[in-house]
């Protein structure tokens, strides 16, 4: 897994607000063994919501409808919840995340 691709991820066990079910996720780094990523959704209403992203679906990152990338959400995860690969986005586009991801972080 690198940087910048899309997986289709297993979060059926999640909580509360934490997002759900199979659902594509953004691959971000790597750690300990576990794979960061930020979850996608395809409500774009959560849009609105500060330290989000939208994705234009295309044929190059496989996503079926217009996503949102919850960077705010971004979550450690073993290898075993990653099912496919479903694609990648740009280098622009990453790069885009990468910069919401490091103001997020800013103290």
């Amino acid at each position: 897994m690198r940087k910048g691709e899309i997986w289709l991820i297993d979060l059926t066990d999640g909580k509360g607000h934490e997002q759900q079910g199979m659902r594509p996720g953004l691959v971000v780094g790597k750690g300990g063994g576990l794979i960061i990523t930020i979850p996608l959704t395809s409500n774009l209403d959560r849009s609105n919501m500060p330290f989000t992203e939208i994705i234009d679906c295309t044929p190059h990152n496989g996503l079926r409808e217009n996503s949102v990338a919850l960077i705010f959400q971004i979550i450690s995860l073993d290898q075993e919840r990653f099912k496919h690969k479903k694609g990648e986005i740009t280098k622009e586009q990453y790069e885009t995340i990468h910069s919401i991801l490091m103001d997020m972080t800013r103290v």
